[in-house]
């Protein structure tokens, strides 16, 4: 664990920008899930289900994860956040298989937008931090 007294590795904007972004693709995903399930024409289509039931925990439960790294780095331990930032670099791995026009295809076209922000603030996040 850092001191007080020594720098950080990585700015501060850094870390949230990527704690922002991976909670705005999460309240996406819960939102496009919340819309889907009273219509029929999206409930009952065999790409919504492992959403709801399998990705959408898995998203919260990083989540949680990130921003409790997030609380962390604010206090001075980087390293979590850091940790969680190199994993999250593989997120469209993570949910392959999982089709982002799982509420049709404009929801979808957010969802990509913004599941490629979290890579891209991932990625910039462990750049800055000197992880290859």
């Amino acid at each position: 664990m850092m001191t007080r007294d020594a720098p950080r590795t990585i700015p501060q904007s850094f870390a949230e920008r990527f704690a922002q972004a991976y909670a705005a693709f999460v309240d996406a995903v819960r939102d496009a899930i919340a819309a889907g399930i009273p219509d029929p024409a999206i409930a009952n289509t065999p790409m919504f289900l492992p959403w709801q039931t399998q990705a959408l925990p898995l998203l919260e439960q990083e989540n949680a994860a990130i921003q409790n790294g997030m609380a962390r780095f604010l206090i001075g331990e980087e390293q979590t956040i850091i940790r969680l930032a190199a994993d999250t670099r593989v997120l469209g791995r993570k949910l392959d298989g999982f089709d982002l026009n799982f509420a049709g295809a404009e929801r979808g076209k957010v969802l990509d937008r913004l599941e490629t922000a979290v890579v891209v603030a991932a990625s910039q996040l462990c750049t800055a931090a000197g992880v290859p």
